[in-house]
C-alpha cells in the first residue's frame, strides 16, 4: 500500500512543535516517545502518524535554543564550522573544540533515536529525518551516516564536519533543504554547503525573521503565500 507524502507544511508543523514539550500532537502525528531532552542541548523525539494501515515515522530533532543548558547548543553550533585552524587563538581554538564534540553528542543522540524508532516500527511503514536550524544541521549528517531520508529547514551548511562529505557520498541518502531566501543561517559557499537537494523559499523576510520556524511554517500554511510549495512532498521531482 501506497503511503501519502508528509508535506513540506506538515515537516514544518513537526519541526515548530518540537521546541514545545506540551506538544504530543502536531500535524496529525503523536508523539510515540517522551521528549528527549540532555544537558547537551540536544532535544529530539519520534513521532508517529497512522496512515492507511501503515504508518509513517519520523525522528525530529530541535535547533538551538540559547537559553536551554546553558548555551551548549550554541557551543554545538560552532561545530559545523569544521577542525579548528592551528593558528586560531587559543579561546576560540577550545571553543571550536567544544563545539565539535557538543555537535557529535547530539548526532549520536540523534542517531540513537533513529534506531530506536527502526525497532519499534519494524517493517511498519517509512521512517524520516526532520529538523530546523542546528537540527536541520544535524539531520542532514544523520541522513548521510545512516542511508535514512532527510527535510532540513533553515539548516546550516554541513560539508565542513569531518567525514560527513564522504558518508553521503557512500549513502546518497534522499535529502532535501528548504533555504529560506535572507536567512543567514543557512547561508552557504562560505564553510561548506548543504547535503541533497535545495529547495528556495523566497519569502521576503530578513534577519532573524528570515530564521523564524513559526512564521516558515505560516508561509507554507494552506492561507500562507507558499502555500503551493507547503502541499509538496519534499521528495518528488
Amino acid at each position: 500500500m501506497t503511503v501519502p507524502a508528509v508535506t513540506f507544511h506538515e515537516y514544518a508543523a513537526i519541526c515548530a512543535g518540537i521546541y514545545n514539550a506540551a506538544a504530543s500532537c502536531v500535524a496529525g502525528f503523536s508523539r510515540h516517545s517522551p521528549l528527549d531532552q540532555r544537558l547537551s542541548g540536544f532535544q529530539g523525539a519520534v513521532y508517529r502518524r497512522a496512515t492507511g494501515g501503515s504508518f509513517e515515522w519520523v525522528v525530529a530533532v530541535a535547533g538551538t535554543q540559547p537559553t536551554d543548558t546553558g548555551g551548549a547548543d550554541v557551543i554545538a553550533d560552532a561545530g559545523f564550522g569544521g577542525p579548528a585552524p592551528g593558528l586560531l587563538h587559543p579561546v576560540l581554538a577550545v571553543v571550536a573544540a567544544a563545539g565539535s564534540a557538543l555537535l557529535w553528542h547530539q548526532i549520536s543522540c540523534a542517531e540513537d533515536m533513529v534506531r530506536g524508532a527502526q525497532a519499534a516500527m519494524g517493517r511498519q511503514g517509512r521512517l524520516t529525518i526532520t529538523g530546523h536550524s542546528l537540527g536541520g544541521g544535524i539531520s542532514q549528517i544523520v541522513s548521510a551516516r545512516m542511508g535514512i531520508p532527510a527535510v532540513a529547514i533553515s539548516a546550516p551548511a554541513v560539508t565542513a564536519v569531518p567525514t560527513v562529505r564522504s558518508s553521503w557520498e557512500r549513502t546518497r541518502s534522499p535529502i532535501t533543504c528548504l533555504k529560506v531566501r535572507n536567512d543567514p543561517i543557512n547561508a552557504t559557499g562560505v564553510v561548506g554547503n548543504l547535503l541533497g537537494r535545495v529547495v528556495p523559499l523566497d519569502s521576503p523576510r530578513t534577519g532573524g525573521a528570515a530564521h523564524s520556524i513559526d512564521q516558515t511554517l505560516a508561509e507554507l500554511a494552506p492561507s500562507g503565500p507558499f502555500s503551493g510549495l507547503g502541499a509538496r512532498d519534499p521528495f518528488a521531482a
